[in-house]
């Protein structure tokens, strides 16, 4: 059935049954990922998918269902469920259908120099990126990963209220994980680009990026325990941020859950930390000029010199914190019900270069990975300890990789004592992002 037909039935049947608002969210698209070993094409995936979920208000109670097929045995299906939810429901939030904004900004999601794209050719991307990293260097013993990926969607908002909103976006992405073997000992590397034109993939850049990380790498050990000045570099700062997001949450907090909770007008980071939600970032990975909730998006800084200005919000828990909604209320897919996400969420970056950031701190350590963030880091206290990867810096230069060290420490400590911020913002893969950053001191577990 077409959509609008769809909708349009769903609706009239929907108020018959005594909804007094409704919504749908539809929302479609493929994704192709090809990965080569050995110069032969290992996997070949396309999957294309569409769904649709419905919501509305019942008894003042907001039901939720959904479906991936359109017809009229869907639409009895939506409805019977939704209103068996809703009627189920047992606290009083106020849950809200939306009636729109008077206006939306533009942002750019999507490249018309990716339509029709031909996969035959990201074969072949995929394999000169692997004969381009071998060649490059003899070392190279392996690949962890060598892989292309191409995604597109389109989403569509439509409700009672007489709002219709709809944005689509695409993505394509390479990336090479080589591992080299240099006196018995292996190190890997990575190296990815994102690209709005196929034709801007650079397969030996990004072999060259990756060879060469894993080949920095090398000759690495420990050092002695104890409380080192620290730069966390971009690629380490981005996904601690990453982990510690949620405390920036309204949702989080009006659960217990974050201990920002109340601190709104609270100096909580360094005086030159400024955090922002970006969600008109040009070809951000979660740009959008509407939230899921059919609410106009904005940038908006989070933390402005330190203080914390807002937490992040959709209209239910604006509505709990009698404030008005930033916009961030997301589905995590279509079959989910809306709950508070951030977009291109980054700490702004600063004016010195990364080289500089080394020379200030003279005598000390570069983290470049954290692993086990999942297992390791507690999103409520903001206490952590992870396995590290890094450098040392002697004399205000980065000298030896280090290896084998724990970091101790806690989120909310270490965006207090930033020092520094450098130039050299990115976004690794992710919405989350950051520059490099000097942090005071923490603590490091090593031999």
């Amino acid at each position: 059935m077409e959509f609008k037909v769809f909708k349009d039935r769903l609706f009239e049947k929907a108020i018959k049954e005594g909804f007094t608002d409704c919504e749908v969210y539809y929302t479609d698209g493929e994704n192709i990922s090809i990965s080569v070993y050995d110069f032969e094409l290992e996997k070949y995936n396309i999957d294309k998918y569409i769904g649709l979920s419905f919501r509305g208000l019942i008894n003042d109670k907001m039901g939720y269902s959904y479906t991936e097929i359109l017809d009229e045995e869907a639409i009895d299906m939506l409805i019977k469920n939704a209103k068996e939810g809703a009627l189920s429901i047992e606290n009083t939030d106020v849950q809200f259908i939306y009636k729109g904004d008077e206006s939306y900004s533009e942002v750019k999601t999507y490249s018309e120099k990716l339509e029709n794209i031909d996969p035959a050719k990201l074969i072949e991307i995929a394999i000169d990126l692997e004969k381009q990293t071998k060649e490059y260097s003899d070392k190279v013993v392996n690949l962890s990963g060598c892989k292309v990926s191409y995604s597109s969607s389109r989403s569509l908002i439509s409700n009672t209220k007489n709002l219709n909103l709809n944005n689509k976006s695409n993505l394509l992405m390479a990336y090479v994980m080589p591992v080299i073997e240099v006196n018995n000992q292996k190190q890997d590397g990575m190296g990815y680009q994102i690209v709005e034109d196929i034709k801007d993939i650079d397969t030996k850049k990004i072999a060259i990026d990756a060879v060469n990380e894993a080949f920095s790498k090398i000759g690495a050990k420990s050092i002695e325990s104890g409380n080192y000045k620290t730069i966390i570099n971009n690629e380490a700062m981005s996904s601690l941020l990453e982990t510690f997001s949620d405390v920036f949450s309204a949702e989080s907090a009006q659960r217990g859950m974050s201990l920002l909770k109340g601190k709104e007008g609270s100096t909580i980071a360094s005086n030159i930390v400024t955090i922002v939600d970006n969600p008109l970032l040009e070809n951000g990975l979660s740009s959008a000029s509407f939230d899921d909730e059919g609410v106009a998006t904005y940038k908006k800084d989070i933390v402005k010199d330190g203080k914390l200005n807002t937490l992040l919000h959709n209209l239910k828990t604006a509505h709990k914190a009698k404030t008005k909604t930033t916009g961030n209320g997301f589905k995590s897919s279509y079959s989910s019900v809306v709950s508070v996400d951030p977009t291109n969420f980054y700490i702004e970056k600063g004016k010195v270069s990364f080289e500089s950031l080394v020379k200030e701190v003279n005598e000390g350590i570069i983290v470049t990975d954290f692993a086990g963030l999942h297992s390791g880091a507690n999103s409520v206290t903001g206490d952590f300890s992870l396995a590290a990867k890094g450098y040392c810096i002697t004399e205000g230069k980065k000298s030896y990789p280090i290896e084998q060290i724990t970091v101790a420490g806690n989120f909310f400590e270490v965006i207090k004592n930033i020092e520094n911020i450098g130039d050299d913002l990115i976004f690794p893969l992710s919405n989350i992002g950051s520059p490099s950053v000097i942090v005071k001191s923490l603590s490091i577990a090593g031999e």
